[in-house]
């Protein structure tokens, strides 16, 4: 193979903050938010031109489906987020009964810029991290790659909320990734948006759409649709009196590397493909679609795991099973496992037993359940870097246990626990593994985290 040698360049350190959160998303507006309210001067970073990461964009506009009609809530920042959303969108135009909360994705766009700069926290889009400058297990500065060239800014605490661990990979963390004996992540989901649906066909009696996914799933099974992509389920988004079906969550590609162009622009095109062959699918065969039109398709392939960065504590799907209590509790959230077959098996009966290895795994919340589990604070604190922390469904865990805390909701929890931690550990001059747990928690209650 040909090597080639990347010269040495001397890049100016263009700000220094208290806190650098890299990644937009619900971990990192988590995180952000969180570090600022503690009085922490911060600075987050976002590789796209918006906020909100796969809710916008990749259009999972429906981020707590699984607390839906159950005995739990969302609580902490999430929940200040969706009630002050709701008050200015509403429920977004979606007609749809009994259906959960779902954001617009585009209408979360600006809502999250005016949120954000409410909380005085300084924002640079376009700016995609994938390295950094690293001393005696101490980040000194973390490049920004521009179309300029490279940028570096300086933190004291850094938080990788990049959902890839893009940046803990870089400053030398180890990592697993997907399963353990082959690697394979769950599938990449390039989900659509169609407009010129008839409303009045699928608003009727009861929810249309839902009927349409259950017997699509059973012509599915039964070899009857004909299409390529191995998908059986068929999730819908919002419904609006514009003719606006928000979201088609269904075109998957399997065994491909979240962290690799090469596996990235295989998704892509396979799931462009697929789209377009669903499409005439549903104009063909499903009421109140044959006027239809593809209106968008989403920015880009979204994930549901990748990289789970090795820290000081790995939670596994035992400890979760177990009830297991940690001194260093930063969170409790409900039991539920939703890991989508990472090799495309669509026959597996969705057991936590096949550990992914058997088809799905999918263990949903009943209406009387109340059953949660414990996240410590160590799954945040990676090995061998001082002054870092990760958020989000990178954190250290097992893949079984990932599918659980991968959920939205858990991100921004975790986000706002690295955040608070961050802003402590910037204000008292320690690293972030010295921070007062106890002191961690109580603010944590304070801001109505479980």
């Amino acid at each position: 193979m040909k090597m080639l040698v990347i010269p040495e360049k001397r890049v100016s350190v263009s700000e220094t903050v208290d806190v650098i959160v890299a990644g937009g998303g619900p971990a990192g507006l988590g995180a952000a938010v969180s570090a600022a309210r503690t009085g922490a001067s911060v600075l987050l970073l976002e590789k796209r031109g918006f906020l909100g990461g796969n809710i916008t964009a990749a259009f999972v506009e429906t981020c707590n489906w699984f607390l839906h009609n159950t005995k739990f809530s969302a609580q902490g920042l999430y929940r200040e987020i969706e009630s002050a959303y709701r008050k200015e969108y509403g429920s977004s135009h979606d007609v749809r009964e009994n259906a959960p909360h779902r954001f617009s994705s585009e209408y979360l766009k600006i809502f999250l810029d005016e949120f954000i700069a409410q909380e005085h926290i300084r924002v640079l889009f376009h700016s995609f991290v994938n390295d950094v400058v690293i001393h005696n297990n101490h980040i000194d500065g973390v490049i920004i790659q521009t179309k300029k060239g490279p940028m570096a800014v300086s933190g004291t605490v850094i938080i990788d909320a990049t959902g890839d661990g893009d940046l803990a990979a870089a400053a030398g963390v180890p990592y697993r990734q997907g399963r353990d004996t082959d690697g394979y992540c769950q599938p990449g989901t390039l989900n659509f948006r169609i407009a010129g649906v008839d409303v009045q066909t699928l608003a009727g009696e009861g929810d249309l759409l839902k009927k349409i996914g259950k017997q699509f799933e059973q012509d599915y099974l039964a070899g009857k649709t004909g299409l390529a992509c191995k998908r059986k389920d068929l999730p819908f988004g919002r419904l609006t009196q514009a003719g606006i079906l928000s979201y088609i969550n269904y075109p998957c590609e399997y065994m491909i590397d979240p962290t690799s162009n090469i596996g990235l622009t295989q998704g892509e095109t396979a799931c462009r493909r697929y789209i377009k062959e669903m499409y005439r699918y549903m104009k063909a065969h499903f009421p109140g679609f044959e006027r239809i039109e593809i209106a968008a398709i989403a920015p880009e392939i979204g994930f549901r795991d990748s990289r789970r960065m090795q820290g000081k504590y790995v939670l596994t799907h035992e400890d979760i099973e177990a009830r297991k209590t940690f001194d260093d509790v930063i969170c409790l959230f409900p039991r539920m496992y939703d890991m989508l077959a990472p090799d495309g098996n669509m026959r597996g009966d969705g057991a936590l037993e096949g550990g992914g290895y058997k088809g799905h795994i999918f263990v949903h919340i009943k209406p009387e359940d109340t059953r949660t589990f414990e996240v410590p604070y160590r799954c945040l604190l990676p090995e061998s870097v001082d002054n870092l922390l990760v958020a989000g469904r990178c954190i250290s865990t097992t893949h079984v246990a990932e599918s659980s805390i991968r959920a939205i909701y858990a991100c921004m929890l975790t986000g706002q626990a690295a955040g608070t931690a961050a802003g402590f550990a910037a204000r008292d001059s320690c690293t972030p593994e010295e921070v007062s747990i106890g002191k961690l928690q109580e603010s944590l209650k304070k801001q109505g985290v479980l």
